[in-house]
């Protein structure tokens, strides 16, 4: 029995399954009836264009290698405008679950639909997993966090900028955490210092002039906000050090782009210049506990609740506990509401089943927990 194209819903399933193509051996068939040997599925690509690169194929006794793509129909080839993207020059088969009616006048690569043998895309035994068990998980991963920033300080590093970078790496969400890293060490937060004497506005506008500058994302600027923020940031000294090549666009939101992510970290330094950046936050959190510092967050331009309880879940609690250990922070993160769900908790909720939602933050870190442990189906 083969898995109906109805039980495959979602591309990252799709892709899920051919990674998995020289366990699942699926039937890969053209319209004209010719079959495709899977040599080797390809790498999956992590960035813009096609899903895996440098697969192996074999047809009719000729192997051949190059990029595969899938889509769940075959018209996802021109939906998505590859038949006018030169980074899809390189795809050798595009692999579908539907093939279109008129595929005769299709105009791309060779199309093949993919089936795989149902008994083999079973998921493989699961582990036991309960509520209790997840909140466990992720007061570990709490501490595992908390030990990283710990590293840091025991380095040297001070504690307002631990928390500067821990805040800055999270701004870059899943997509851009490595270049938000460096940007945070090329534009430290001691470079803002020279602000503290400046109205609000005039500090927040400098801070994100000094990072947009350093990170050189002008081209992403309007021109009259791109001249201002060339002589602002020449005035602070800050100059460019990373490569507009470094922020990724792919698959994100434009209110989540990195300029917008600099406007809002902006805004959450310059309200506190003047003043200890740890301490700002260990104050914060001693008045209104874990929601006092999502509100922190969330003031912010474009940063909504549900990213502002990512930010003080993963970044200012564990940050905190490493500069001043107590129980109530532990007690503040178990109380925290779950952050909404992403890929990871969404995947692995799903096969666990309905049963399985996170009721607060420390679950929520459990799913993710779980997804990098040894004891989940495909992890090495």
């Amino acid at each position: 029995m083969a898995v109906s194209e109805t039980s495959i819903t979602s591309e990252k399933r799709f892709s899920d399954l051919w990674e998995r193509s020289l366990e699942l051996r699926p039937d890969v068939v053209d319209g004209d009836g010719n079959s495709y040997e899977v040599i080797f599925p390809g790498v999956r690509n992590q960035a813009a264009g096609p899903d895996f690169r440098g697969a192996v194929l074999r047809r009719d006794g000729r192997t051949f290698g190059g990029d595969v793509e899938l889509h769940l129909e075959q018209s996802g080839w021109r939906a998505h405008g590859h038949h006018a993207d030169p980074a899809y020059d390189g795809v050798v088969l595009q692999v579908v679950l539907r093939l279109a009616r008129n595929s005769d006048h299709f105009t791309g690569p060779p199309t093949a639909t993919a089936t795989f043998p149902e008994r083999l895309v079973e998921s493989p035994s699961l582990p036991e997993i309960s509520p209790s068990d997840l909140e466990a998980l992720g007061i570990q991963r709490f501490f595992a966090k908390s030990a990283g920033f710990r590293l840091e300080l025991d380095a040297g590093v001070s504690p307002d900028q631990v928390v500067y970078q821990g805040m800055m790496e999270a701004m870059g969400y899943a997509r851009n955490r490595k270049p938000f890293l460096a940007l945070s060490r090329s534009a430290p937060l001691l470079l803002f210092t020279q602000l503290r004497d400046e109205p609000r506005r005039t500090a927040e506008f400098g801070v994100f002039a000094a990072l947009a500058a350093a990170g050189n994302v002008l081209e992403r600027i309007t021109p009259p906000e791109r001249g201002q923020i060339r002589r602002v940031a020449s005035r602070l000294g800050a100059c460019s050090r990373l490569s507009g090549h470094d922020w990724s666009m792919f698959r994100v939101r434009p209110g989540a782009g990195p300029v917008n992510r600099m406007r809002a970290i902006a805004f959450i330094i310059a309200a506190g210049l003047g003043e200890s950046l740890s301490e700002r936050m260990q104050a914060v959190f001693e008045c209104g506990g874990a929601n006092g510092l999502v509100r922190v967050v969330a003031d912010a331009p474009h940063i909504g609740r549900g990213f502002a309880l990512v930010i003080a879940s993963n970044v200012l609690l564990p940050c905190l506990y490493a500069i001043h250990p107590s129980d109530g922070i532990i007690s503040e993160f178990r109380k925290m509401p779950s952050p909404p769900s992403d890929s990871v908790t969404r995947g692995i909720a799903k096969v666990l089943g309905e049963r399985i939602r996170p009721a607060n933050a420390a679950q929520h870190s459990g799913l993710h927990a779980l997804a990098k442990s040894r004891s989940w189906p495909g992890r090495n």
